[in-house]
C-alpha cells in the first residue's frame, strides 16, 4: 500500500472508554481517522452510508472500521436499546464491491467489539419498533455492480469480539482487552503480517479467558477473504 493516507479509518465508539489509543495507533500507521462517540443506531447507519460513498476511497489503498457498542448476538444498538439494532451483516454489505466500487480489490478491515445484552435485559419495546426503512435504504442505495473479475466479497478482514455487557458494569473505565491487544500488536510489531498478529491476539485472549469467570471472557471470531499478505507499517 502506497497511498498517503493509506485510507480512511472510521472509529465509532458508543461506549466511550475503548478507542482513544486506537485513534492514535491508526493515525501513526498513516490513516485518516474519523472518530465518533455515543451514536444512536440511525446515526451509525447514516455515517456508515456516508463513508461508504466517499470519493476519496478511489485514491486510497485500504479502509478500516472500528466499531464498539452494546448489541445483540448479531446486531449493534448504539447508545439506545429501544429498537432491534442494526444487523452486523448489513454493515459488511455496505462496503462490498457492488455497493462500494471504489474499494473493490482493496483491503477492508473491520474490528468490532460488541458487548452483548441478553434478550431478558432488553425493554420489551426493543422487539416492537422495527427500524426497517433505515436498513432497507442501505440496500436500495447500493450502486449497480460493475463488470469485474474480483468477487464483491473479496479482501475483507472481519474480526468480531463479543463479551457480556456486565463486563462494562464491573470495570466501566477499563478498555476492551481485545482492542487493547490489537493496538499493542499494531504499535509494537508493525512489520509483521496482520493475520499473524491476529493469531497472537487470539492467544492473549485465550490466556485471559483461562483465568477469569465466564462473565468476564471475550470471544473472538475471524473471517477473511484477503488475497494478499497484509502488513501495516508506520509512515
Amino acid at each position: 500500500m502506497q497511498s498517503k493516507p493509506l485510507g480512511i479509518c472510521l472509529i465509532i465508539d458508543c461506549i466511550g472508554n475503548d478507542t482513544e489509543f486506537l485513534r492514535d495507533t491508526f493515525t501513526s500507521l498513516g490513516y485518516e481517522v474519523q472518530y465518533f462517540l455515543y451514536l444512536r443506531v440511525d446515526s451509525i447507519i447514516q455515517i456508515l452510508r456516508q463513508v461508504a460513498c466517499m470519493p476519496q476511497h478511489q485514491d486510497y489503498d485500504s479502509f478500516v472500521c472500528v466499531l464498539v457498542s452494546r448489541g445483540g448476538s448479531h446486531s449493534v444498538f448504539g447508545v439506545d436499546q429501544t429498537q432491534p439494532g442494526f444487523p452486523l451483516d448489513q454493515i459488511r454489505r455496505m462496503f462490498m464491491g457492488d455497493a462500494c466500487p471504489s474499494l473493490l480489490g482493496k483491503p477492508k478491515l473491520f474490528f468490532i467489539q460488541n458487548y452483548v445484552v441478553s434478550e431478558g435485559q432488553l425493554d420489551s419495546s426493543s422487539f416492537l419498533e422495527v427500524d426497517g426503512p433505515a436498513v432497507n435504504n442501505v440496500e436500495s442505495k447500493a450502486r449497480q455492480p460493475v463488470p469485474c473479475t474480483i468477487h464483491r466479497e473479496a479482501d475483507f478482514l472481519w474480526s468480531l469480539c463479543t463479551a457480556d455487557v456486565s463486563l462494562l458494569e464491573r470495570s466501566s473505565s477499563s478498555p476492551s482487552l481485545y482492542l487493547k491487544c490489537l493496538s499493542q500488536k499494531l504499535w509494537q510489531e508493525r512489520r509483521r503480517p496482520l493475520l499473524e498478529l491476529h493469531i497472537e491476539l487470539n492467544s492473549s485472549v485465550y490466556d485471559w479467558n483461562s483465568k477469569v469467570s465466564a462473565k468476564e471472557r471475550y470471544y473472538v471470531w475471524l473471517q477473511h477473504t484477503l488475497r494478499k499478505k497484509l502488513i501495516l507499517s508506520c509512515k
